[in-house]
């Protein structure tokens, strides 16, 4: 097996069998990489250094009064729009780029280079570096000096434009919010003339029905009690003559609480049973109105029931005496007796019951006026309370759009306002103001490309063609350099070799080559020192 170590020497050898090929190589891609770097424009850069300042006094102080933007969103949009087509559109024409231009095709190339060769960058806190790279230091200054224009006045005017866009804005909708608002009141007056008396708020309905109804229910009872009194007295009236006889009569018949029955007359025993009759239906109103405050058990009503209980005992005593005399009467005629005097006279009894009939009609036709009152009330009051859900629903939506329309309105006067102050507080104390902290500068010396570390490059590049060439080249070789490589190679015993006896001149030939091949590598590195000594000291970039 063939070691490492063999191969390695192979290799070398054949490397240096084809080291002139190598050699040649290098200084082929070194003179061409040379040139092509030497040849290469210089750029000039100029560059400047921007701070803006969003720390203003006034906007602590006026912070909820004027409108408040977002001072931060502003740089970085300042920083991200910079570099738009026409802010470049700008510089172009301000640095005089667009004069080379005859085509649109050459005008967005420039635009591409201009591009490319801006760039911007945060040196810290609001803190921006503006740089620009061209070929020409004239061209690099008045790009810088432009873009430095371009950074601070259209962001400025950006700025102010918005506003006045902004304001222009919530004037156009508070003035379509003033007729909405115009219209929404003159629906609701005209809502609130259209339904007077069933608007909400003006007075209770269901209270106004309640109260009617209690009063209906109450004229109600009166009228049936009025009305079973009535039909008490017509039957009273039915049993009861409408005139009696009276006479007087010697002996005692009877007696009625006390005396003599035949001491009294028809008419005293009438009016007698008339009041007694009267005072139990005084009794019995005291008793009802008794009872409609206090129980069976309160001891006024078990007192008046007491009195009543007697009233009546004494109406029905004076009724069965006024009965016992007219039997008597009817039995004995007063011409039997010369001492009696027989006459007709109208029944005091029947006379009363009529009186108290005819008040009670008077009663029940007041009371059945009242009922019908207290009827078409309760229907009136239903039908109110029955509209008014509807009319409230329908006010609150009106209002509700009314209230809607107007808080709207409030809120963008109040930001018209706010507007407009902030807008003067931009002309006055810009919120955003920008301070040049060094100036826009390019220097003499040009700082690109990197000609020494580029001509080291190629250099580099320049010997690794050169070995490469050189190794491709040994790798197609396939010719044996000594015994040992042939006799790992060949499977046979190698019996001996012949040595080379090398003459004088050939000895001679071989250090002339070497001494030829070192001269060549130095001289290619002599080149090499020869090209960065140019590239320094004839103002060229490092």
């Amino acid at each position: 097996m063939i070691s490492v170590k063999t191969i390695a020497i192979a290799y070398a050898r054949s490397l240096w069998r084809r080291r002139w090929y190598g050699v040649a190589v290098a200084w082929l891609v070194c003179s061409a990489g040379w040139a092509f770097v030497m040849h290469l424009p210089n750029e000039f850069q100029g560059k400047t250094r921007i701070y803006v300042d969003t720390d203003s006094m006034l906007l602590p102080l006026m912070r909820g009064i004027a409108a408040d933007s977002n001072i931060l969103s502003q740089v970085d949009l300042m920083q991200r729009t910079l570099l738009s087509t026409p802010n470049l559109q700008k510089v172009s024409h301000e640095a005089d780029l667009d004069l080379q231009a005859r085509t649109p095709a050459e005008t967005e190339q420039i635009l591409t280079d201009l591009r490319r060769g801006v760039s911007v960058s945060s040196d810290g806190h609001n803190l921006f570096s503006l740089a620009y790279t061209g070929a020409s230091r004239d061209v690099a200054l008045k790009v810088v000096r432009s873009l430095l224009q371009v950074f601070t006045e259209s962001n400025l005017g950006n700025s102010r434009q918005d506003m006045q866009s902004a304001r222009s804005f919530i004037d156009e909708q508070i003035s379509d919010y003033a007729r909405q608002l115009d219209e929404a009141g003159q629906h609701l007056a005209e809502f609130k003339t259209k339904n007077a008396g069933f608007l909400p708020g003006e007075d209770n309905y269901f209270a106004k029905l309640d109260a009617a109804k209690q009063q209906l229910e109450k004229t109600q009872g009166e009228l049936s009690e009025a009305r079973e009194k009535r039909t008490a007295i017509i039957k009273q009236l039915a049993a009861i003559p409408q005139s009696v006889d009276t006479f007087n009569v010697g002996p005692p018949l009877g007696t009625f609480a006390g005396a003599s029955v035949g001491t009294f007359g028809a008419s005293d025993l009438g009016n007698a049973a008339a009041a007694a009759d009267a005072r139990v239906a005084d009794l019995q109103k005291k008793l009802d109105a008794l009872l409609e405050n206090y129980t069976d058990q309160h001891p006024d009503v078990i007192n008046m029931r007491r009195l009543l209980a007697d009233a009546k005992k004494e109406a029905s005593d004076a009724r069965q005496a006024l009965r016992q005399q007219t039997a008597h009467a009817a039995r004995e005629p007063a011409a039997a007796d010369p001492r009696a005097a027989r006459s007709v006279a109208p029944n005091p009894v029947y006379e009363q019951l009529q009186l108290q009939l005819v008040a009670l009609e008077a009663s029940i036709a007041s009371l059945e006026v009242r009922l019908s009152h207290d009827e078409a009330e309760v229907t009136k009051w239903s039908q109110m309370a029955k509209s008014v859900p509807e009319v409230a629903a329908q006010m609150a939506k009106l209002v509700r759009d009314h209230d809607a329309i107007k808080s709207a309105y409030d809120q963008l006067v109040s930001r018209r306002e706010s507007a407009k102050i902030g807008s003067e507080m931009e002309v006055q104390s810009p919120a955003v103001q920008f301070r040049v902290i060094d100036p826009p500068e390019a220097p003499s010396q040009p700082v690109g490309p990197k000609r020494r570390l580029l001509l080291s490059v190629v250099l580099l590049a320049g010997v690794a063609a050169g070995f490469a060439f050189a190794f491709l080249l040994a790798q197609t070789d396939d010719s044996v350099l000594d015994v040992r490589q042939l006799k790992e190679i060949v499977a046979v015993p190698v019996l001996g070799a012949i040595s080379m006896v090398s003459s004088g001149s050939y000895a001679r030939r071989l250090n002339t080559g070497t001494v030829g091949f070192a001269m060549l590598c130095l001289a290619l590195v002599g080149a090499y020192v020869a090209m960065v000594s140019i590239a320094t000291l004839g103002g060229l970039s490092a």
